[in-house]
């Protein structure tokens, strides 16, 4: 019965691993709208984006909401984040995201970035050295920081690779950028998984010589 109860809880706790290696986690504030942010895009401010505190794991996607301007072309961007700038190199950067204007996300899925829990990134929206850019947009703002900590900045760089520079990014009276961002755990070591599969392996083997 030892012997069982043993295999038994092995077995539960591989099927928990496994699970839970697998369970995404959302965060998002687009329930909590608040003023609108704007314009962003050629020839107004060139970047927008939400500083945040990672809770580990993978970042799988990010998104804003654009609520109006005019179509074009804009790139996400995530980097890490000093407290007042992104910093270089950048970790991801999108292909260019399509604006068709009116209401539409803007963002990317299938990031599959591993951040650092309680390491500062940003992700930010930028025409920075984009062919044909949109222009004149409004970006859905919210009142909540959707669980991250973090908060909206901006840098006009008139153009210019905000990577590149030293300039601080500004804040505004609107606290946050409206976004959803998925996380998946990351996965846990193969070695976890070995020492569950062995010790199954030497249940099986000590049942096998009770029984002989």
């Amino acid at each position: 019965m030892k012997l069982k109860r043993i295999a038994t809880s092995l077995t539960i706790a591989t099927a928990f691993l496994c699970g839970a290696a697998h369970a995404d986690t959302t965060y998002t504030n687009t329930g909590v709208i608040g003023s609108p942010i704007y314009s962003m895009g050629a020839p107004d401010t060139t970047s927008y984006g939400e500083f945040f505190t990672a809770p580990g794991g993978v970042l799988k996607s990010f998104t804003f909401q654009a609520l109006s301007g005019v179509s074009g072309n804009v790139d996400l961007t995530i980097a890490a984040w000093d407290g007042s700038k992104p910093v270089g190199p950048a970790l991801y950067t999108s292909a260019p995201i399509s604006y068709n204007g009116g209401v539409q996300y803007l963002g990317a899925n299938g990031i599959n970035l591993t951040l650092t829990a309680g390491t500062n990134y940003i992700a930010y929206l930028t025409v920075a050295g984009v062919a044909s850019p949109m222009s004149e947009v409004s970006i859905a703002g919210s009142n909540s920081d959707g669980g991250l900590g973090g908060g909206f900045r901006f840098l006009n760089s008139a153009g210019t690779d905000p990577l590149t520079l030293q300039t601080p990014w500004s804040s505004w009276y609107v606290p946050a950028m409206a976004y959803t961002a998925t996380f998946a755990p990351a996965v846990p070591e193969p070695e976890t998984y070995g020492m569950m599969l062995a010790g199954l392996a030497l249940v099986g083997v000590l049942a096998r010589r009770k029984r002989a």
